[in-house]
């Protein structure tokens, strides 16, 4: 009986020591579950390829594989997604690195933001026009130019002018809504439009013009040195979680190579935030973006990501110009490559 009783006993405390290891684990786990910190992203524009490699990172489960939950917002342009981001609403915005120094300058008493990972390396910025008299940027002098106030190409326009050597006084613009542009322009409203290369060229697709027609004068190939779009978080953020930016861009990383060697699985995660895109549009979106402004000759050598600090100087000091910042900022600034994943994670083919 005594030894009956033994057995029971023992059966007892191994039959506890599994039921509490069970639910240690189950604890854990559920902690493991609860913990991941939540990230709000705001993107520039609407759901379109730019924003893909975001999507794709949260559909695919790279955001949740670093212990992140990310939510991503649309954008109504660079400057309104700054500005929320700066507000507190949101933890990383991704947006124009030049409207981030704009706003920087300006707005000294607000939360200032820095780039934490450059994914254009070259900017969009760009004019369209169908004219056959227009053939260069100076015979743009005495025509009437479609544009949107405060839009990055019609703020950039002046040293555009500069560097491309015409008078920007003898170009008469056309005001209008942004998403009007394109319309306005074939419609007869003027003679060029300015307008991001990507967006504008799919736009026009969309609309039935002969794109066989169209001529475009990228701002980067006149002697601009700035970059494009970053991501993007306040300082007051990347001091107080500084791992959470390095986990989100390690999955952004990931993510990067998805849109680059299999660019049409991504867009399915954008159809899914906006059921009324065209998927093939969208495809043919996002090659135009790796091609022209992701995977330049820089790029392709030192991967993505960063930062050449000598063009950003000279960057710094066009966009200063500009938009007649009240102070120039310094490199360290405006950018920090303290958070970017190693090298092997960022280089692209």
């Amino acid at each position: 009986m005594l030894l009956k009783e033994k057995n029971r006993i023992g059966a007892f405390v191994v039959c506890s020591l599994i039921l509490g290891l069970l639910i240690c684990g189950f604890t854990s786990a559920s902690a493991s579950a609860v913990e991941k910190v939540k990230v709000r992203v705001i993107s520039d524009w609407a759901f379109q390829a730019q924003a893909a490699v975001f999507t794709n990172a949260i559909d695919k489960g790279y955001f949740a594989e670093q212990n992140l939950d990310v939510s991503i917002d649309r954008g109504y342009g660079s400057a309104d997604a700054i500005t929320k981001l700066a507000s507190g609403a949101y933890d990383i915005a991704f947006g124009d690195i030049n409207s981030m120094m704009d706003f920087n300058a300006k707005n000294p008493d607000k939360s200032q933001a820095i780039a934490v990972m450059m994914i254009f390396d070259r900017p969009p910025l760009s004019i369209f026009t169908f004219e056959d008299s227009i053939k260069t940027p100076k015979d743009l002098e005495g025509k009437k130019m479609v544009t949107s106030p405060g839009e990055a190409n019609l703020r950039m326009f002046p040293l555009f002018a500069k560097l491309a050597r015409f008078d920007k006084s003898k170009v008469h613009l056309v005001n209008v809504q942004p998403q009007l542009r394109e319309q306005m322009l074939l419609k007869g409203a003027g003679d060029a439009a300015t307008g991001f290369y990507y967006v504008s060229l799919m736009n026009f697709k969309q609309l039935g013009a002969d794109t066989k027609k169209l001529k475009s004068f990228l701002y980067s190939n006149y002697g601009i040195k700035i970059y494009g779009n970053a991501i993007i978080t306040t300082k007051a953020f990347e001091a107080a979680k500084p791992d959470v930016i390095k986990a989100f861009n390690a999955a952004v990383a990931k993510s990067m190579h998805d849109t680059i060697r299999t660019p049409a699985a991504t867009i399915p995660s954008i159809k899914k935030r906006d059921p009324t895109v065209d998927e093939a549009i969208e495809k043919e979106r996002l090659d135009i973006i790796n091609r022209e402004f992701v995977l330049t000759p820089y790029v392709q050598q030192h991967g993505f990501g960063n930062i050449d600090k000598q063009r950003m100087a000279e960057s710094i000091e066009q966009v200063t110009e500009a938009l007649q910042l009240p102070k120039k900022p310094k490199v360290d600034d405006v950018f920090t490559d303290k958070f970017l994943p190693p090298l092997k994670d960022r280089m692209l083919k």
